[in-house]
């Protein structure tokens, strides 16, 4: 390997926070991942590292016995296949796949001139909230949806499922690739048009204030709808102002949200899902449609474009 890619580093990682770590700010162009990181719900902060930064994976398993984490996991069945090798197979195989990923293509990489042009600069010509809540699949659903929002976009709160270690990696992510200015929540922050709040991993729930100006509100208490923080929780605390919210829920497993969405539609807010064809997980947005909650079910591919319109009428 060495003598066939001078200069190359190897960078090792026994638990998937130090691995999110080390990609973050080495930028590795490969990665060999243990088949059991893959398996776990937080791997999915590091899919979409992986297809922010364009690195190439391949999943190695313990043994040819051993069950592919693509069986388990509804997140490795979107985007683009990944190899499964077995730690018994001939090294020569290993380098094989390195070979051709490294030596592929590379995708153009946005620079920050690009990232702050993003998306346009025409704001929405209203005074709308957008909250957004979602689970499994939500991170790379998030991508999509905010590199379509413009620069100053409304004020946009939003609750994803997440491990409590990755709040921070998940917001600096978005914050590298969205034209908006994407920020961890905290309380008592005031909401401002081009600027996103993320709660993700926090141990309390985010709401807002029911007067202007608008500001975030954590609170203590124990998990809603079996999560914390929770969509619900969100999407009630803005029940007092709901015609000035537009809201949906994105791919996630469970029902977190509907109940909140319901509230929100019959208090005057615009209320949005997305469909199942584009959902990894269609669970939470499955109940919000079948109960009412939702006003329509939209494509991840046109969420951005039909929350800003939301914002306008």
């Amino acid at each position: 390997m060495e003598a066939t890619y001078p200069g190359l580093q190897v960078l090792l990682a026994n638990n998937l926070m130090m691995a999110y770590n080390q990609a973050e700010a080495g930028q590795p162009t490969f990665a060999f991942v243990e088949d059991g990181f893959t398996k776990l719900p937080e791997f999915e902060m590091m899919l979409a590292l992986f297809s922010a930064l364009d690195i190439r994976w391949v999943s190695v398993m313990d043994n040819q016995g051993s069950t592919p984490a693509r069986n388990s996991s509804p997140l490795l069945d979107v985007g683009a296949g990944i190899f499964e090798l077995t730690k018994s197979d001939n090294p020569r195989d290993f380098a094989r796949y390195f070979d051709m990923m490294v030596k592929a293509p590379r995708r153009d990489q946005a620079s920050p001139l690009q990232k702050q042009t993003a998306g346009g600069t025409a704001g929405p010509g209203s005074d709308k909230i957008i909250l957004i809540g979602s689970s499994t699949g939500g991170v790379e659903a998030l991508r999509s949806v905010l590199v379509g929002f413009p620069m100053n976009c409304p004020p946009t709160l939003i609750v994803q499922h997440t491990g409590k270690n990755f709040g921070r990696g998940l917001v600096s992510l978005l914050d590298r690739i969205c034209p908006a200015k994407v920020l961890t929540a905290d309380d008592n922050m005031t909401l401002s048009p081009g600027h996103v709040y993320v709660a993700a991993g926090q141990p309390r729930h985010m709401g807002m204030t029911p007067r202007k100006p608008y500001r975030t509100r954590f609170k203590e208490g124990p998990p809603i709808s079996g999560h914390m923080p929770s969509v619900d929780a969100l999407f009630m605390s803005a029940v007092p102002i709901a015609k000035s919210v537009v809201a949906t829920i994105l791919t996630g497993m469970g029902q977190d949200g509907a109940q909140g969405l319901l509230e929100l539609r019959k208090a005057g807010a615009k209320t949005f899902a997305q469909d199942e064809k584009s959902s990894v997980v269609y669970g939470m947005p499955r109940v919000a449609w079948e109960m009412g909650a939702a006003q329509q079910q939209v494509s991840l591919a046109r969420m951005a474009g039909t929350l800003i319109q939301a914002c306008k009428t």
